[in-house]
């Protein structure tokens, strides 16, 4: 993921949120490519189960994928 971001950044894109893990169990960045569309890329790092993603994220959390 991070030699990923960085290779987008050496094409040219503008990187507006670095590689960060979510709560939620993936591993997340967005860029803006050269012509202004903005892209998400992801990472999933692990299962999370509902109860722990709602407890971290203080929400509760309606239609989980498993």
């Amino acid at each position: 993921m991070d030699a990923h971001c960085e290779q987008a950044r050496a094409a040219g894109a503008d990187i507006i949120q670095e590689p960060t893990d979510q709560f939620y169990g993936e591993r997340q960045y967005r860029a803006r490519d050269p012509e202004g569309h903005v892209w998400t890329f992801t990472l999933t790092l692990r299962s999370v189960p509902r109860e722990e993603a709602e407890r971290l994220g203080g929400v509760q959390i309606d239609g989980w994928h498993r």
